[in-house]
C-alpha cells in the first residue's frame, strides 16, 4: 500500500514538472532593423509605452497579435512609437 502511494505521488509530481517544462509563454518580440538584434518582452514585464498621443506605464498583458494591454488600457501595436523596459 505504501509503495503504491509513493509511486502515485512520484508520477503525479513528475507530471506537474513535465507540464511546466513544455509550457509556452507569450512574449512580444522586437527586432532592430539596422542591427538585427532581437529583444523579447514577456507578460508582466514593467514597460513604458509611448504612442502618438499618450504615454502608458505598467505591466504588459498580451491580448492577441494586434493588441496589448497596459494597466487595463488596450493599445494597438501599430500605434506604438517607442517601448522602454524598466529593469
Amino acid at each position: 500500500m505504501k509503495k503504491s502511494i509513493v509511486a502515485f505521488l512520484c508520477v503525479f509530481s513528475f507530471g506537474f514538472l513535465f507540464q511546466n517544462a513544455y509550457s509556452q509563454k507569450l512574449h512580444l518580440e522586437l527586432k532592430n532593423i539596422t542591427t538585427n538584434k532581437v529583444r523579447k518582452l514577456f507578460e508582466n514585464d514593467i514597460l513604458t509605452v509611448h504612442t502618438t498621443y499618450r504615454k502608458y506605464k505598467g505591466a504588459l498583458k498580451i491580448i492577441d497579435k494586434t493588441m496589448i494591454s497596459i494597466n487595463g488600457k488596450k493599445i494597438r501595436i501599430e500605434d506604438i512609437i517607442k517601448i522602454e523596459k524598466k529593469e
